[in-house]
């Protein structure tokens, strides 16, 4: 839930991860707000065991029901914020995204697992894990920030939801706070620290947790005493098994991600311009104006894309060809089969006798 990462103040440890801190923010500019679909599966997971029916949340957002969700797709910003925001509902609980984020196996997630794993100090880990968030969000900038006595991690939304979004904050209150209270040890005083949020209402108070105060919309934040930057991290409070990567980046470039949003809705065969932008999480206009300057346009897109899927699959598969063009957006046969004839020149029928492996 990142596009520029910003450092006020940055302690490295290392050239390398410099060089690395470097390279990524380089690459994460002009992308649409994106973030990993993957991300909901925490909700969709205590959803099921309480025994509610989450299909119809990923039905309206036409996304697979399955759970746990692929970390390869790629939804925009105010997509995972509706949806979060619809499962405490429909779980009749307006504390599930504290919850959920309270109870987060943190040693399963990577950019904690990763940042844990190459830290010595409570500010190593906190840098560490602004910089590996970059690979799972274009749609949230990360940051750490020292003013005196005073240290802040939070994030800033890089598009601000039309509404309080209020479970995402809780889900990250959540998970801050018990990240930093493990983090910092014995040195934890709940007095010495500030969280605040868009909706301090769906939080339930607890004594232990760290104060509270009303936030706004553009992200979340908690404020600790500077000096436990510099103790050393609690690392026996994690039991964490660092494993490779196995999922892949976020997209580098515009184009890239809009093809990544995309993707998942190509069977819709209602996925017009107006659709398609609602997706990327942007007015038509204003996408259209973006890839514009990227020498493309939004039908352009959607018409590669379907073209790529369905070569691939005519090339790769025996899925009847009508069924390859309904998952690409064709209800009739014979327009798919001309759709595809004016895309690479051959009916799928060739294209499949050429190009079969």
């Amino acid at each position: 839930m990142v596009q520029n990462a910003k450092f006020e103040l940055i302690f490295v440890v290392n050239l390398t991860h410099l060089r690395v801190i470097r390279h990524k923010l380089q690459t994460t500019t002009s992308k649409i707000p994106l973030i990993r679909l993957s991300s909901i599966n925490p909700f969709l997971v205590e959803l099921k065991r309480r025994g509610v029916d989450y299909s119809g949340i990923l039905r309206r957002w036409d996304l697979p029901a399955g759970v746990p969700v692929s970390a390869e797709l790629f939804v925009s910003a105010l997509t995972v914020y509706e949806i979060v925001e619809e499962s405490a509902i429909v779980a009749d609980d307006p504390g599930l995204g504290y919850t959920i984020g309270r109870n987060l196996d943190l040693n399963q997630w990577d950019p904690i697992a990763k940042a844990v794993t190459d830290a010595e100090t409570v500010g190593d880990m906190l840098r560490f894990f602004v910089v590996n968030a970059l690979d799972h969000s274009s749609s949230t900038d990360f940051y750490v920030r020292t003013k005196g006595a005073r240290t802040t991690f939070g994030f800033e939304r890089v598009l601000v939801p039309p509404f309080a979004p209020s479970q995402n904050d809780a889900f990250y209150f959540g998970f801050f706070d018990r990240l930093l209270r493990q983090a910092a040890g014995v040195h934890w005083d709940r007095n010495e620290v500030l969280a605040r949020v868009a909706n301090p209402a769906v939080i339930p108070r607890d004594p232990e947790n760290a104060r509270l105060a009303q936030g706004d919309r553009s992200g979340m934040q908690i404020s600790f005493p500077t000096a436990w930057q510099f103790s050393r991290l609690a690392k026996s409070a994690f039991s964490i098994e660092h494993r490779p990567d196995v999922v892949p980046h976020i997209p580098a470039t515009l184009v890239d991600s809009v093809r990544i949003a995309l993707q998942p809705h190509l069977h819709d065969s209602e996925l017009n311009v107006e659709k398609a932008a609602k997706i990327c999480g942007y007015e038509k206009r204003k996408l259209a104006r973006l890839l514009s300057a990227q020498g493309t346009t939004i039908a352009k897109e959607v018409a590669a894309l379907r073209a790529a899927v369905a070569r691939e699959k005519l090339a790769e598969s025996r899925i009847r060809i009508a069924a390859i063009g309904s998952e690409v957006g064709f209800k009739d046969p014979t327009v798919f089969s001309r759709a595809f004839k004016n895309w690479t020149g051959q009916s799928p029928q060739e294209y499949r006798r050429n190009n079969r492996d």
